[in-house]
Formats: C-alpha cells, structure tokens, sequence
C-alpha cells in the first residue's frame, strides 16, 4: 500500500473525471455480512449528505448491499446538524435512523447528549484495517463510537487564474497580494474552527490556553480589511470562489479536487505545517430496534472494495487503511497513517464551551 507518504503530483482532469465515473461502474457484491440478521423485506434508515455526496454514497455502498442482502435502505439526505437535532428529540427511543453519518463536532455533541451507542467492534470484519488514528477520534474513555468513513484535509483553496504561484502555509493567506480577495468561514462553520485551529497550533499552542486563542485572534486582526467574504456554508463556498468574489479560502482538499475535476480554475495547497483533519464516520444511535442490520451495513460501509470506489470519487481517504487506491488517486490526494499522525484536530472538549464567546470577538474584528 503506499498511503503512508505525503503526495503533491498534480492530477489531469480527464484522471479525476475517470476517478469519478468509476463509482457508476462499481461492482456489486464481495463482502461476507454472515455473523447477523437480515434479508428480503428488512429495512434500515441510513442518513447521507445531500447533493453529489449523497449520490455518490448510494453507488458505492446502498445499492450493492441491497442486491447483496436484500435489506431495503432508505436513505435521509441533509446535513448532520439536522439529524442530530432529531436524535436529541428521539432521547434513544425509536431514533428516526439506524446508522448515522456525523462529523467531529456534531458526534462529540451526539455522545455528550447520549443519543449514540457505543460499537461492539468484534461484530465489524473489517476493524482491525480501519486506521487507527481516525478510530481514536471517534473513541470517549475507551469507547469506540464511530466506523470512519472518509478524512479530508483543511488546506487552502485559491484560483489559479488569479494567483500565479500556489500558497505553501498557513500564513500566506495574510500576504497583501491576496488583499480585498479573502474569504474567510466564521468559526460556527466547521471549516472556520478548523483554521482557526490551525493558526492556534502553527503557533505551538492549543485551543485550551487562553494565550494562545489571544495570539490566534491577534493573527485574525490582520485580516480585518482584507476579507471580501463570510461563506457560512460548503455552497457559499463554491459560489464565493466561481463569482471571483474570493481568490482564496481554508477549505477541504476533496471539494477542491472535486471543482477542478469540474474544469474550474482550482487549486489546493496543503500547508507545510499541517492541515487539519475533516472526519466524516458512521454511528449506530442508542435505541436502534435494527441493530442487526445495521451492523451488516456497517460491514459493507468499512470494507476496502466498497469504499475505494467511493474515496475515490469523493476526492477523500478512506477510513479503511488496506484500500489499494488508483496511481492517479495517489499522485494527488494525501492520506494515509503518517498523514493523519501529522494532523492538527480540533480539540472540540476546549471549543465547544468557549465558542460563542469566540464567535462574538470574531464579529467584533469583521463585522
């Protein structure tokens, strides 16, 4: 396998077009889901980000399970915050969904509610290559939560056409040639904690010292003329960069790859000093009355032969570490052991109490 080195080699888009096509072709079938329940007429409720994600996750992973098992998948598509929300107000009895895809932020706020349940991982075939590190994320006081889906790298995003050479580090979206052309997420969006995040740890410090959040927002101030737009969301993102409203912006390394294989001016750095791991796993919620199956979907969900095809497409590592992926994949995309060991993460244990405060003196240097 050759996931544990760091890559930059560029990707042609007719390689990331094929990337993409090879998720409508992916085989069906192949994985033993003997161990549990099952078969014609069950159903699971499974939840999948909206738009091309979701689509992409039903090709890879609903479609050849249903054939397989014959268990009937019926997928909610929206945001996780959403369902998160509806788990709280379910209170792990009859939850609206049977396996749940969350983000760092939304599972930490999930088990702090009691709304999920913890993984009996001797049920999962595939554990032991799910990688480590992404397992650690989703794990309280021992506890193993999560099965991880997909990782992506918080790096930085600009237009090629408008900036000649491509940003090394973190510090460069300071530099006064990207002035007036900014944009910057507020810290209520994932991809705003995460940089704010990274400018914390590119300093030494962590979101726990009070010092070093001061030192981060004294950073921010020099920005407070130079950012020509909030995107609060992964939309205003795409829609900031193509206006040209923005020529560069912390975002994720798979929805950049993704616009350029769309054949948009795209580029993306990932920082010399460390981008900031973006988790996406998938959770059973307390109170699941289809327990079975959704261990059985779980298995599908971890395998390698399913999610290559997948990550693939998504422009994202896989959380299953034996995934041989496509030359091309690896040319372009980081992932792997030694990539995620040099992440920053998000210490959300520190942010969640202190981020409405963080929020206000945000507001007070750009608004």
């Amino acid at each position: 396998m050759q996931s544990t080195t760091r890559r930059r080699v560029a990707l042609t888009t007719g390689a990331a077009t094929s990337a993409l096509l090879l998720l409508a072709t992916a085989a069906c079938g192949g994985v033993d889901t003997s161990g549990g329940g099952g078969g014609a007429g069950e159903e699971i409720t499974v939840t999948a980000f909206a738009g091309p994600w979701g689509e992409l996750f039903s090709e890879s992973f609903v479609a050849p399970f249903e054939e397989e098992t014959g268990i009937t998948v019926n997928v909610v598509s929206g945001a996780d915050a959403d369902w998160l929300t509806r788990l709280r107000a379910a209170n792990g009895e009859n939850p609206p969904f049977d396996v749940v895809a969350l983000t760092s932020e939304t599972f930490h706020q999930a088990v702090n509610n009691d709304v999920l349940q913890p993984l009996d991982t001797t049920r999962l075939e595939h554990w032991s290559q799910l990688d480590p590190v992404l397992v650690e994320q989703s794990t309280v006081e021992g506890s193993a939560y999560g099965a991880p889906l997909t990782t992506g790298s918080l790096g930085l995003l600009y237009r090629t056409d408008e900036i000649d050479e491509a940003p090394q580090d973190w510090t460069d979206i300071f530099n006064d040639q990207y002035c007036g052309h900014v944009a910057l997420p507020p810290l209520t969006y994932n991809a705003g904690l995460q940089f704010f995040s990274a400018l914390v740890a590119q300093n030494g410090g962590s979101l726990s010292e009070p010092a070093a959040v001061d030192r981060a927002f004294e950073q921010l101030e020099k920005l407070k003329d130079c950012v020509s737009a909030f995107p609060a969301d992964a939309g205003s993102v795409s829609t900031t960069i193509q206006n040209g409203d923005a020529w560069i912006v912390p975002f994720w390394d798979g929805r950049a790859f993704a616009m350029e294989a769309e054949g948009q001016p795209i580029g993306f750095s990932y920082p010399t000093s460390g981008a900031v791991g973006a988790l996406t796993s998938y959770y059973i919620p307390a109170g699941t009355e289809n327990t079975d199956a959704a261990y059985e979907f779980l298995n599908y969900l971890t395998s390698a032969q399913h999610q290559k095809p997948f990550a693939q497409g998504t422009f994202y590592g896989g959380g299953n570490d034996s995934i041989e992926y496509d030359p091309e994949f690896s040319a372009k995309v980081e992932y792997g052991p030694e990539v995620y060991e040099g992440f920053t993460w998000v210490d959300y244990d520190a942010a969640t109490p202190n981020l409405n405060e963080w929020q206000q003196r945000w507001n007070e240097i750009f608004q």
